[in-house]
């Protein structure tokens, strides 16, 4: 299984603070990531646009076939285990408060968990599941996934939490 590590302040800063952006440097970080084409990025994603600054900002760079991120994150502060959100048909703010979420959470804690008081502004999210005092991160703890070249192991109507 692989990790993606992520810092949850680099990617905001750089995505200037556009979901659509987010998401796309977040899936960067990801073994998954593999671009020929924007159009196949907004379509994996489940996004409207790709911004212009990502390529302003040589973030993501054209070339003939491809489309290259040059973005890796200088220092992980957060993870993922299990990147199957990034390609739901749900809407970018909804995948990128989840993702925030999970910057709540440090490298060394192995819980699927964080406390309520780390997020309290925590809004109805798909993604999460919100007791008294835990806030529960369910596909972290459904990771299936054998080999992470292939497409997502759900799709939204088989969401079980």
């Amino acid at each position: 299984m692989a990790i993606t590590y992520f810092n949850w302040a680099e990617i905001i800063l750089l995505a200037r603070r556009d979901p659509a952006a987010i998401i796309i440097l977040a899936y960067a970080q990801t073994s998954l990531y593999n671009e020929f084409v924007a159009k196949n990025l907004i379509q994996r994603l489940n996004i409207h646009h790709v911004p212009s600054s990502l390529f302003s900002d040589r973030l993501l760079v054209q070339h003939k076939n491809s489309l290259e991120c040059t973005y890796k994150t200088r220092e992980p502060l957060s993870y993922f285990n299990n990147p199957d959100f990034l390609f739901l048909n749900v809407s970018a703010k909804e995948k990128v408060s989840y993702l925030r979420a999970l910057s709540m959470r440090r490298i060394s804690d192995t819980s699927n968990s964080i406390p309520r008081d780390y997020f309290n502004k925590v809004a109805n999210n798909h993604f999460l599941k919100v007791d008294e005092d835990y806030i529960h991160f369910p596909l972290e703890s459904s990771v299936s996934r054998k080999s992470y070249t292939k497409e997502p192991t759900f799709t939204q109507g088989e969401n079980k939490w």
